[in-house]
């Protein structure tokens, strides 16, 4: 039987050093796709007006469509943040990604571009392929492991007169797991690994975990995203962090 998700969130959220990653996690929607269709869409927005001028937009969609064995995802996100007229924040992303599973395991291709304000990045298109592995399974809980290529074009605002443009190739090493720490409490964790192909002490690091707790009709979240970047092409921090907090509703 055909079913359809449709999933909205509502996003509290408490910020450090930066505000963007440059790992975006569509990996996260498998989770949610054990039928045949699955959108998620997150809006959120805040505006203030007198002694402070701040405003703030975050949108972000993903849908999923399911057939036989292959799955098509595509998201996409926008953030701005301007604070006393300084812009802050216009930043884009967007990934296509397709899946061919075979039983638990699955090939994957995809597509990928972005712009973030905050680590002077231009432009940052990526084209890649990869496959996942299914290591362990017990009822809902899982650990997935996937290891990939892809091909990384990059373009970066060094200061105002000058830009530096970046091409590369990069493995890619990423981890996928799904954990019921009680019956209520659900861990929902992905790690990506990217080294470059030419120059190995070029590496990043994304780290996500998702804490839900399932004590209501609306499970509220505790989300973490870890960035790390051991050297960065432009004078800005080599990581940062984002935590998020909120209340899902599937209809």
């Amino acid at each position: 039987m055909k079913k359809q998700v449709l999933s909205i969130i509502s996003i509290f959220f408490l910020i450090s050093n930066s505000s963007t990653q440059t790992i975006i996690n569509t990996e996260s929607l498998l989770r949610e796709i054990d039928s045949t269709f699955a959108f998620k869409l997150n809006i959120d927005g805040n505006v203030n007006f007198g002694n402070i001028e701040f405003a703030q937009l975050n949108n972000s969609f993903s849908v999923g469509k399911k057939i036989n064995n292959s799955l098509l995802r595509a998201s996409f996100g926008y953030e701005y943040i301007s604070e006393e007229k300084d812009v802050l924040a216009d930043d884009w992303v967007g990934q296509i990604r397709f899946n061919k599973f075979y039983n638990k395991n699955s090939a994957f291709l995809f597509l990928q571009g972005q712009n973030v304000k905050s680590l002077k990045l231009l432009h940052r298109y990526l084209m890649g392929g990869g496959y996942r592995f299914r290591i362990k399974e017990k009822m809902t809980n899982y650990f997935d492991f996937s290891f990939g290529f892809f091909y990384e074009d990059e373009l970066y605002e060094e200061n105002n007169l000058s830009q530096i443009e970046k091409y590369n190739y990069r493995y890619s090493l990423s981890s996928f797991s799904n954990f019921s720490i009680t019956e209520k409490i659900l861990l929902n964790t992905s790690i990506y690994y990217q080294i470059n192909t030419k120059d190995l002490g070029d590496a990043r690091l994304f780290i996500e975990p998702r804490l839900y707790l399932n004590y209501t009709s609306f499970p509220i979240y505790l989300n973490l995203k870890y960035r790390y970047h051991s050297k960065p092409y432009v004078e800005i921090l080599k990581s940062d962090t984002e935590l998020t907090f909120g209340v899902e509703i599937n209809l």
